[in-house]
């Protein structure tokens, strides 16, 4: 068969995530938004780690997270969602050629019945001096300053990696993450009050001590790495937002059902659950897991194969003013070429 569009690469995998009845408890009619919304933003040489976020509590919906490996000079994207990206999206591509550890997307929230303008997601690691010209071709100069000197006190252990750019919403904060090291996550799990010590030294006070043991009850079931998460306000003060990404480094679809069914993932989910985080719908969420490859014919003639992949990659819990919201679980997408013999 002639090779599918990205376009259509993307719609397989919403299918693939939305079908036997997910859709209708896991994502609601966002699914709809999303088909169409989100194809504007499929662009690149390489289709882009599409991330679909779904809650485990409450409303269903979706929201939309895509980004990007090699980007030509020249790539537009035509959505008014996107905003004036243009001289983003020229320098953005010699950074990633350069630096392929460096990443940059959009998060789209289709679960809005206006699509809202696209947040921003740039990882740079540990390379901060591409922050600065990044938020000032973003058009929010000021954001920099947000980050860097965050990432200037942040303890030992805890270092900044990438940050969320919330564009056309009023004083909105500057959502900055970063991944936790083992040792790290061993110590809050060993002793929750460590993990006060930490939000002590940079100033986060909403956290009370039935938080700190929450957060240290899921970072001892974590079934890989975990990740953090602090908001930034625009006076320099931290919101009262933190958050945690439980990783599940899951690699095959049979894995995940067993993970879900009797494993790591089990825990997670079940904790969450216990927590009053999540309800029954989790159980769903495992089939959704999806790796095939299909024989296909380039343009040229060129034979190949197209493997799509749709794996769960991690859970996050969110603390509002120390208490549990809802959580929420994202799945990762990709479709990419692979050549084979004539």
């Amino acid at each position: 068969m002639r090779a599918p569009s990205y376009a259509d690469c993307f719609q397989v995998l919403l299918l693939q995530l939305s079908d036997e009845g997910r859709k209708e408890v896991l994502l609601g009619d966002a699914v709809d938004r999303a088909r169409m919304v989100c194809l504007p933003f499929i662009v690149g040489k390489k289709f882009p780690d599409v991330y679909f976020e779904f809650p485990l509590a409450g409303d269903p919906f979706l929201d939309t997270t895509l980004l990007y490996e090699e980007l030509e000079p020249g790539t537009h994207i035509d959505s008014p969602a996107a905003g004036d990206v243009q001289g983003l999206l020229d320098w953005f591509g010699p950074v990633r050629h350069e630096h392929p550890n460096v990443s940059f997307g959009f998060e789209l929230d289709t679960s809005k019945l206006e699509l809202p303008k696209a947040a921003l997601h740039f990882q740079p690691r540990t390379l901060t001096e591409l922050v600065r010209p990044f938020c000032e071709l973003a058009g929010e100069p000021e954001r920099a300053d947000l980050y860097l000197n965050l990432a200037a006190r942040m303890p030992e252990g805890w270092p900044l990696s990438f940050f969320g750019m919330f564009r056309g919403r009023p004083n909105s904060p500057l959502r900055v993450c970063g991944y936790l090291p083992t040792n790290e996550c061993d110590a809050c799990v060993a002793d929750p009050r460590h993990l006060a010590e930490v939000f002590d030294a940079i100033g986060f006070t909403a956290y009370d001590d039935a938080m700190l043991i929450q957060v240290s009850q899921l970072m001892g079931v974590a079934p890989s790495g975990v990740d953090f998460q602090f908001d930034v306000y625009p006076d320099g003060h931290l919101g009262d937002v933190f958050a945690i990404d439980t990783q599940y480094g899951i690699e095959r679809p049979e894995a995940v059902r067993s993970s879900f069914a009797q494993g790591p993932a089990e825990k997670v989910m079940s904790l969450l659950q216990l927590m009053g985080a999540a309800d029954e719908r989790w159980k769903l969420a495992p089939g959704a897991a999806f790796a095939r490859a299909i024989p296909v014919t380039l343009d040229d003639g060129t034979p190949n194969k197209l493997a799509f992949t749709l794996m769960p990659q991690w859970s996050k819990a969110r603390w509002r003013a120390g208490e549990l919201q809802p959580a929420k679980l994202y799945y990762l997408g990709k479709a990419s070429f692979t050549s084979i013999a004539s």
